[in-house]
C-alpha cells in the first residue's frame, strides 16, 4: 500500500489575535499518491472532470492522469495548451475559459506554477472546485488564496480560491527538470528575507505579524536546507521536504491573510524581471531561481545597512532632494509599461509622502539596535548563503541568469515600487542612505 502523507496545521487562534484557517481540505504527499485521485474525486461527487495540461505538463503527469480517469470509468475532458511559453495573464486565462466544458464540475490540473494560477482564476470565475497534481515542486503557490498574475503588463498578485486538495507524487516531483527543483528551493531561501521584511514591517510601520506562523517558515526552510544535497541527487525525502515546504508557505499566507510570510524584497526583484522581460524581451528564468538570486542581492543590502547609523539630517535632506516625477519616468523606461503602471498604484498609495517619511524614521531611528537584531537573527551571512548555494549550485548574480550585473542596483531601488509594503530599498530610501548601496 502507498504510503499516504499529510500536512496539516492546527486551526486554532493564537495571541497575534487572528484564527488561522486555511481552505485546502488536503494535502496527499507521498510515493505514487497519484493513484489516489479516483479516491479524492469521489469525496466531491464529481460528474465530469475538466482536466487542465500543456505540453510538458500532460506528459510529466496529464496522459497518466487521463489513464486513471478512463480505467476508473470517470468522465473528463482534455484541454492541452499548446504554447511554448505560457503567461498568467488575460490571454492565457481567457484561453482556458474558452475551452472549458461547461458539463465539467470539477477541475483536475496537472501542473506547478503558471497552470496553478490561471487554474485559480478560472475555478474562482466559475466557482467550481480544482485538485492540483503538482508536476514539479517549484513554487509556493499550490496551497495559496492568491494567484500571481499579469495583469495590465504589471505583475501582481490577486486573490482567489484555493486548491481543495493538493497531490505531490514524489516520484513525479523527483523527476522534474533540476533547473526546476533549484526553483522550489530559491522560493524557500526567499523566506529569509520574508519573515525578516515581516518582521521589520511590525516594528517600523506596526503591520500585522505572527510569530506562529513566521516559526513554522523558519522550520520549513531548515528542513529544506537540511536535505539541500539529497535535492541535487534528486532523494524523495529531500524533494518532499522542499515540496512540504512550498505548501507550507502557501498556508502560511492564508493563515495570516497577508503574502508577508513568503514574500518580499526578493520576490520583487523576480517581479521586475518578468515585467522587463514582457516588455523588452529581456531573459526570464523561473521565479524561484530569480527569487534565489533576489535573496542573495537583498542579502547583500542587509549587509551594508546593518553598518549604517541611521541620520535624521540625512535622511531629511535626501527626502527634500527626491525628485518623484523622474523617478517615476526612470521606472517606466527602464520595465516598461509595468513601470508606468508603478506610478499609477503610487498615486493611490502615496508611499513617498512626508508624513509616511516622518513616522518611519522616527522609528528606526528610535529602534535601530533591534531592526539590527532582527536582520542578524533571521538572515544568514554572506558566508553562510556561500556555502548553501555552492552546495546546490544556485545562482547569486544577475549574469548567472543572462541578466547585467550593472542592473541589480536600478532594480533593488525598483522593487519599493511594486507593493506598499515595507522592504529593504524603502528603509534605505527612508534613511536616505539608498544612493550608497553598492550591488
Amino acid at each position: 500500500m502507498n504510503e499516504i502523507k499529510k500536512i496539516t496545521l492546527p486551526e486554532v487562534g493564537c495571541s497575534c489575535g487572528k484564527a488561522h484557517r486555511s481552505t485546502v481540505d488536503d494535502v496527499i504527499v507521498g510515493k505514487g499518491v497519484i493513484n489516489r485521485l479516483p479516491e479524492v474525486l469521489k469525496r466531491y461527487n464529481a460528474k465530469k472532470v475538466f482536466v487542465l495540461a500543456d505540453k510538458n505538463t500532460y506528459k510529466a503527469a496529464g496522459e497518466r492522469i487521463c489513464s486513471i480517469l478512463s480505467d476508473n470509468n470517470i468522465a473528463h475532458t482534455l484541454y492541452v495548451m499548446q504554447q511554448d511559453v505560457i503567461e498568467p495573464n488575460e490571454e492565457a486565462v481567457g484561453s482556458v475559459v474558452m475551452h472549458f466544458d461547461h458539463d465539467c464540475d470539477i477541475t483536475v490540473v496537472a501542473g506547478s506554477g503558471v497552470l496553478g494560477d490561471i487554474t485559480k482564476i478560472v475555478s474562482t470565475i466559475r466557482k467550481t472546485k480544482y485538485i492540483i497534481i503538482a508536476t514539479a515542486p517549484s513554487m509556493d503557490g499550490f496551497a495559496s488564496n492568491s494567484a500571481s498574475v499579469i495583469r495590465d503588463n504589471l505583475k501582481e498578485s490577486i486573490y482567489t480560491c484555493t486548491a481543495s486538495v493538493i497531490i505531490g507524487d514524489t516520484e513525479i516531483l523527483a523527476a522534474a527538470p533540476m533547473r526546476m527543483l533549484l526553483s522550489g528551493i530559491g522560493d524557500m531561501l526567499a523566506k529569509y528575507i520574508s519573515i525578516c521584511e515581516w518582521k521589520l514591517a511590525n516594528l517600523v510601520c506596526s503591520d500585522y505579524y505572527c510569530e506562529g506562523v513566521a516559526s513554522l517558515i523558519r522550520q520549513a526552510v531548515k528542513d529544506c536546507t537540511d536535505n539541500a544535497k539529497g535535492l541535487i541527487e534528486r532523494d524523495e525525502k529531500a524533494v518532499e521536504a522542499v515540496f512540504r515546504g512550498l505548501v507550507l508557505s502557501g498556508k502560511a499566507m492564508m493563515y495570516a491573510g497577508v503574502t508577508r510570510p513568503a514574500s518580499g524584497t526578493e520576490h520583487y526583484f523576480s517581479h521586475i524581471w518578468d515585467m522587463r522581460g514582457l516588455d523588452k524581451g529581456t531573459p526570464v528564468d523561473f521565479h524561484g531561481i530569480q527569487c534565489a538570486v533576489g535573496t542573495y542581492q537583498t542579502a547583500l543590502v542587509y549587509d551594508q545597512l546593518k553598518k549604517l547609523t541611521p541620520s535624521r539630517e540625512k535622511a531629511i535632506k535626501h527626502f527634500e532632494s527626491f525628485d518623484l516625477p523622474a523617478w517615476h519616468k526612470k521606472l517606466a523606461d527602464y520595465i516598461g509599461v509595468g513601470g508606468e503602471m508603478m506610478k499609477k498604484v503610487e498615486e493611490k498609495e502615496h508611499k513617498y509622502s512626508e508624513e509616511k517619511h516622518r513616522e518611519h524614521l522616527d522609528v528606526i531611528i528610535s529602534k535601530w539596535d533591534e531592526i539590527i537584531r532582527i536582520i542578524n537573527e533571521e538572515i544568514p551571512s554572506i558566508n553562510e548563503l556561500d556555502k548553501l548555494y555552492d552546495v546546490l549550485g544556485m545562482p547569486k548574480k544577475l549574469s548567472d541568469i543572462g541578466l547585467d550585473d550593472k542592473d541589480a542596483y536600478i532594480v533593488f531601488c525598483a522593487t519599493k515600487d511594486v507593493r506598499d509594503k515595507y522592504v529593504s530599498s524603502k528603509l534605505a530610501w527612508d534613511m536616505g542612505v539608498i544612493d550608497e548601496i553598492i550591488l
